[in-house]
């Protein structure tokens, strides 16, 4: 699964929860980046979430941690 599906998942589980905040934060780091930059803006704003809203973090963990896993799997392609 591509990362950005996860992504548009956690936006569902989000909206559908009402954390539109979260949300906005996140799609913000996406529409602000070029390229492969939009990864890394995502992934630090979800890191972010990680560590300061645990509330929110663990209503899109599994989400999050592939994510997160994608990045591992990109490293070894370089």
């Amino acid at each position: 699964m591509k990362w950005i599906d996860e992504l548009n998942v956690i936006y569902q589980k989000l909206g559908a929860i009402g954390f539109e905040d979260a949300k906005k934060e996140i799609l913000r780091a996406q529409m602000s980046g070029h390229g492969g930059e939009t990864y890394y803006l995502v992934l630090q704003q979800l890191i972010m979430i990680k560590k300061d809203k645990v509330q929110i973090y663990e209503l899109i963990k599994g989400e999050v941690e592939n994510i997160i896993h994608f990045s591992k799997h990109m490293i070894h392609l370089n």
